[in-house]
């Protein structure tokens, strides 16, 4: 089962979506601070990949979630 995590990056909070099985699905916000990335990050599985905004705040949010997933 492939997962993808798709986060719009906010100067404070980010929008994320999960696409499984195929299916599109609103999972809220999240603040835009290394606690609450890293906390978010420990929510998510070893296989999944996360797809970032490119924005401003991108890379600092790639180097927070990278050690939880397959691929950012």
């Amino acid at each position: 089962m492939r997962r993808v995590i798709g986060i719009d990056v906010h100067r404070t909070f980010g929008e994320v979506v999960f696409w499984e099985d195929g299916r599109l699905r609103h999972a809220g916000r999240i603040d835009m601070t290394r606690t609450a990335l890293e906390g978010f990050g420990k929510t998510l599985l070893a296989s999944d990949e996360v797809v970032v905004e490119a924005t401003a705040n991108s890379m600092a949010v790639s180097r927070v979630l990278a050690p939880f997933v397959a691929r950012v």
